[in-house]
């Protein structure tokens, strides 16, 4: 059978209820049927049997989706959505290739560790040319358009010096009680170093020291994502490889995205693989945690100092969080997040309505179809605002940029803070 055939016959358990509707952000600003569950299932079951061919025009509606999995989660037949239409995306790229921008980009990311770095370096030197600070804040603006950005669009700059360059491969705790693996993802270790810094400085008190790799290089979801499995493969590869030498027998995150990657999907994209291959994957997935849940269930972090006491005299500041769905979906945490925020004393911490609801980042989508990621963006923001909170906080870099923007864009004054900034802000530095 194949590959097609195998996917229409999954495809085929949708019964086309029409539940996946009232779930799908897209459907939600766009109202076309082809944009939900079913109708991409449907298109897929017709590509099996020949009725469609891979065309731009289907290249197109089958881009057009998160991959938030907020289908398959209320599916009452628990049709495998997510897992379908990143299949069919590789299919389409087996037999279209990829665009040249996408296809440079992933040839950047899975040369040489130290190639992107590289590029990356000149490009935080020369940023001035291409982009215009945007007055009392930390970002900036294009000086013009660029293909797939939008000069509306806050860029937060290209640190000066990235996090795996100013860091050894091992950082040791005064009080070590245990050693951990940190894998740093793309956008702490290049826009956001200081996440990296507080990450370290919070295990460290807590006696935990950190192994750095600096082979370690990008987490692969944009490729995955893309349809390119090839090059996500050898970035797989790469990243085993480089914590292999150290074999720690944990390894956190500190990005739902790049958690989501290593524990859930490097084991698909190698299903197929020799049995060892398999068995080197699965060990190394197996060992993936996200900081939180690292904290709660193996540090028992949430120390009496931290407990709320007595009502304070002034109204504490608000803070709420929203859930990124590589970390509430596709990996089941949801308490942890809440458990921290909810026992600082330093802040009030209010449930966002509808939290899981997707931010509409979506890695790439979020490029490819900006205007659309804002208006799915905006009805998270409408919350906020409706809830008055000072501040949001998201385990995911993805979401944590596209909250950015969207509170720019609507000149809201809300801080958009990773779960870690929050801690340590109580705890100092």
């Amino acid at each position: 059978m194949s590959i097609l055939q195998e996917l229409s016959k999954e495809a085929s358990r949708c019964v086309k209820c029409g539940t996946c509707l009232a779930s799908c952000p897209i459907y939600a600003e766009t109202l076309s049927e082809v944009t939900t569950a079913r109708g991409k299932l449907s298109l897929i079951e017709s590509l099996s049997t020949g009725e469609i061919q891979f065309t731009s025009k289907l290249k197109d509606l089958l881009s057009s989706c998160l991959i938030c999995n907020a289908c398959g989660e209320g599916c009452p037949n628990n049709v495998r959505v997510e897992e379908i239409l990143l299949e069919a995306r590789k299919e389409l790229v087996v037999h279209r290739g990829l665009p040249f921008a996408k296809k440079f980009l992933f040839l950047l990311l899975r040369s040489s560790p130290r190639v992107l770095p590289s590029y990356l370096k000149a490009g935080s030197l020369l940023q001035g040319l291409l982009l215009e600070k945007v007055p009392q804040e930390s970002g900036l603006h294009l000086r013009f358009s660029l293909p797939y950005l939008d000069k509306r669009r806050l860029i937060p700059p290209l640190a000066k010096r990235f996090f795996l360059h100013s860091h050894p491969s091992l950082v040791k705790s005064p009080q070590e009680k245990r050693c951990v693996g940190y894998f740093v993802g793309c956008v702490t270790n290049y826009l956001f170093p200081h996440l990296g810094e507080t990450t370290v400085r919070i295990l460290n008190r807590q006696g935990t020291s950190l192994v750095i790799p600096h082979e370690q290089t990008c987490c692969g979801l944009i490729a995955f994502g893309s349809g390119d499995w090839q090059s996500t493969q050898k970035l797989a590869l790469s990243n085993i490889n480089a914590f292999e030498q150290f074999n720690p027998d944990t390894i956190i995150t500190t990005c739902a995205s790049c958690a989501a990657t290593l524990k859930a999907f490097y084991p698909r994209l190698f299903k197929n693989a020799d049995p060892e291959t398999q068995k080197k994957v699965e060990r190394f997935s197996n060992k993936i945690m996200d900081l939180s849940q690292f904290l709660i269930q193996e540090m028992n972090f949430l120390p009496s100092a931290l407990q709320k006491s007595s009502s304070p005299k002034d109204p504490l500041p608000t803070i709420t969080y929203h859930d990124p769905c590589h970390l509430n979906r596709t990996l089941g945490i949801t308490r942890e997040p809440r458990e921290i925020l909810k026992s600082l004393s330093h802040l009030t911490y209010v449930e966002m309505k509808e939290a899981a609801r997707c931010c509409g980042m979506g890695g790439l989508f979020n490029l490819t179809h900006y205007g659309l990621s804002l208006e799915i963006l905006n009805h998270k923001l409408d919350m906020l605002k409706e809830m008055g909170v000072e501040m949001v906080a998201t385990s995911c870099s993805g979401c944590m940029l596209h909250f950015m923007d969207g509170i720019h864009q609507r000149g809201m004054n809300i801080k958009v803070l990773h779960l870690l900034e929050v801690l340590e802000a109580k705890q100092g530095r």
